[in-house]
């Protein structure tokens, strides 16, 4: 993970914790889902990604694999890694 993402996961965490005692469901769900995203663009933007990490993220991330979103992602990783399994 690389300083900027440390820094923002921490201002994430930092803004939490303010709000001690008080429910956010929806922002603690948006910077979950945020964080969801970062990952699968690192993930897609490392070279030495492999396919079957980089599968399982964007499952985690709540896409199926029969869905439009699913198969775009891997029409992307494929373009720029290859299409090797």
């Amino acid at each position: 993970m690389d300083r900027d993402n440390e820094k923002r996961e921490f201002q994430d965490v930092r803004a939490e914790e303010t709000t001690c005692g008080t429910r956010h469901p929806k922002r603690a769900l948006s910077l979950a889902k945020d964080r969801s995203i970062r990952r699968v663009a690192q993930m897609l933007a490392n070279p030495g990604c492999e396919r079957d990490l980089f599968l399982d993220a964007i499952r985690e991330f709540g896409l199926h694999e029969h869905s439009e979103e699913y198969q775009k992602l891997l029409a992307l990783w494929e373009r720029r890694h290859g299409s090797g399994r």
